[in-house]
């Protein structure tokens, strides 16, 4: 069961944890500051000593401005591949549109296989919609031969009987 006053004495206990490693840190760089000042001051003067202690604070900002100066801008890849996925999502819709005067269950078992696809193996997606997309044109190839075939045997049929006949006769010996 959820107990709300369990989770909030854990989350207290936590924050205090948090906020008493913080303060230990924070009290060790000072001691390591009062050490590094009282060395430079000795090495260097009472004037060059923390003058060189201030200096040494700035040197972390100093590496990142030059590592943000010099540094080469990346490339966008995330958007070339978010472009991919909403190529691949379109050309899905156009195959499942194409698939749509089929069988109900196989639109949806392929879009089950082409959602599995997408969340555990997206290379090959394109490839499965590259698939499906075959056989879509393939179908539609086979349909429009059938209603060629029909349309020429009902061509055929509406010839006239006579030159039918006279065909049958000729090839008679």
């Amino acid at each position: 069961m959820f107990n709300v006053n369990d989770h909030m004495q854990k989350l207290r206990a936590n924050i205090v944890s948090l906020v008493l490693l913080l303060s230990a840190t924070i009290i060790g760089f000072v001691w390591i500051s009062i050490g590094i000042y009282h060395w430079l001051s000795a090495c260097l003067g009472a004037v060059w000593g923390p003058i060189v202690l201030g200096l040494m604070y700035f040197i972390p900002i100093i590496i990142f401005a030059f590592i943000k100066a010099f540094a080469r801008t990346p490339v966008p890849q995330n958007q070339n591949r978010s472009d991919q996925v909403d190529a691949t999502v379109l050309n899905m819709s156009k195959v499942f549109e194409s698939l749509s005067g089929r069988s109900p269950f196989l639109v949806a078992s392929a879009a089950i296989i082409a959602g599995f696809l997408a969340t555990r193996f997206p290379a090959l997606l394109t490839v499965f919609t590259q698939i499906l997309a075959a056989y879509a044109e393939d179908l539609k190839t086979r349909a429009a031969k059938e209603s060629y075939k029909q349309e020429f045997a009902h061509a055929d049929q509406q010839t006239t009987p006579t030159s039918d006949g006279d065909e049958r006769a000729n090839k008679q010996p």
